[in-house]
């Protein structure tokens, strides 16, 4: 019986990437370089450090990967300073609600920093529907390794066999199937690579498209 929904944040509860996709365009330009979506696609769901690499690899070894990424931290912040509204993605916000009524335990595993996690929960005003937040700020080793799931449980104090995740990314799915979870998958940029398909619970084409399956999952 499932008694913990674990959400990913980025991608999956908010239409961030396309945020991100254009920061990092801008950070770029300032350097006279393109930030293709095919990199960008590349890099999505890794870890900063992973991203880092294959960043640099790209533009070459002596590339400011550090300096990019504060300059699109910069364009992300000066995005949210402007007011510009951050979309749910379709049925988000419903399904958080959805699983706390429902009286299960809700978590949020991202990949963000805490900073950007406990902003985007509070305008977008979900934030008290989350019994445990954890981030990239909270483990050593990010997605795909399993540590922030394996963590959100510890913290909540479940087993891995009660606990259903949500995530959009190979990267997060891998993570959760690897923590033994029941691991559904709603894509959004990438499609689920061979492992994630062979052993996700359930992949969807929103989160809208849930409801048929949880009734039995929660009885």
């Amino acid at each position: 019986m499932i008694s913990t929904v674990i959400f990913d944040m980025d991608g999956l509860l908010f239409s961030t990437e396309p945020i991100y996709f254009e920061c990092y365009q801008k950070a770029a330009a300032e350097d006279g370089l393109s930030f293709s979506f095919e990199l960008f696609e590349t890099c999505v769901g890794m870890s900063s450090k992973d991203a880092g690499a294959l960043i640099k690899h790209h533009f070459g070894p002596h590339f400011d990967v550090e300096k990019l990424y504060r300059r699109t931290y910069a364009h992300f912040e000066d995005y949210v300073a402007s007011g510009k509204e951050i979309e749910f993605r379709p049925g988000a916000k419903e399904a958080v609600e959805f699983f706390y009524k429902r009286g299960c335990k809700v978590a949020l595993a991202s990949s963000n920093i805490r900073r950007w996690v406990d902003y985007l929960l509070e305008q977008k005003e979900i934030a008290r529907y989350f019994s445990s937040i954890t981030t990239s700020d909270d483990v050593s080793n990010p997605k795909p390794d399993p540590e922030v799931y394996l963590k959100t449980a510890q913290k909540l104090g479940v087993d891995v066999s009660e606990c259903l995740a949500f995530e959009d990314s190979i990267a997060g799915a891998t993570a959760a199937i690897s923590a033994g979870m029941r691991t559904c998958v709603v894509p959004q940029i990438k499609k689920p690579n061979s492992f994630v398909r062979q052993r996700a619970f359930k992949l969807y084409h929103s989160l809208k498209d849930i409801y048929s399956d949880m009734d039995e999952l929660l009885s």
